[in-house]
């Protein structure tokens, strides 16, 4: 249900011109029980309650009444029947009825247009893959930097071993070096040498 837009002369108002008065909501609320009838066409009787008051609206000659609603699941919110007249000499007639959020009645967000629906979600779309590709890249530098480290680790494997190879063989070429002559080989020795000193030198 939508408030009744302002007379022409209204919307144009000058210093000069006057506030209307407010029209005195008694012969509206007169038609109490016309507004029922009304209402019971779009809900059952059971679930409209009492009277609540007659709001003015902009156009002084309508008058919308105000029932309180005992719909299950919306607590606060009010019957309405819109009543209008063509002039003060007339009787009001219901102009049009519905279900209005009253105070404290749970309502739905704003409507917000399409295009600014889809433009925010486009934004936090684009957010998104921006995202995503930082964390791809940083996810391949950790694997170079991880594939580095395993390279680091296995040319320093390398070069231990090849030093405990080298430190190996010449610990065992020392430990040759000082191992004494065994019998045999000091005899054999001995022998060559003598033969050596008894023979005749050669002219």
């Amino acid at each position: 249900m939508r408030a009744r837009s302002l007379r022409c002369c209204e919307r144009w108002r000058t210093n000069s011109m006057s506030d209307p008065t407010v029209s005195d909501p008694a012969e509206f609320l007169a038609q109490e029980a016309a507004a029922r009838s009304a209402l019971a066409e779009i809900a059952p009787r059971r679930q409209i309650g009492a009277l609540l008051r007659a709001d003015p609206e902009p156009d002084e000659n309508v008058f919308t009444l105000r029932f309180a609603s005992d719909v299950p699941g919306y607590p606060h919110w009010e019957w309405a029947a819109v009543l209008g007249r063509v002039d003060a000499e007339s009787t009001p007639t219901v102009l049009e009825v519905g279900l209005m959020p009253g105070e404290g009645a749970l309502v739905p967000p704003a409507w917000v247009p399409w295009s600014e629906r889809f433009a925010e979600y486009k934004a936090q779309h684009d957010d998104d893959s921006d995202d995503s590709d930082d964390s791809d890249d940083s996810d391949d530098s950790d694997d170079s930097d991880d594939v580095d480290d395993a390279d680091s680790r296995d040319d320093a494997d390398e070069d231990s071993t090849a030093d405990a190879e080298s430190q190996s063989d010449g610990d065992a070429e020392s430990e040759s070096a000082d191992e004494p002559m065994s019998e045999e080989t000091s005899e054999t020795t001995s022998e060559a040498t003598a033969e050596a000193e008894g023979s005749p030198a050669q002219e």
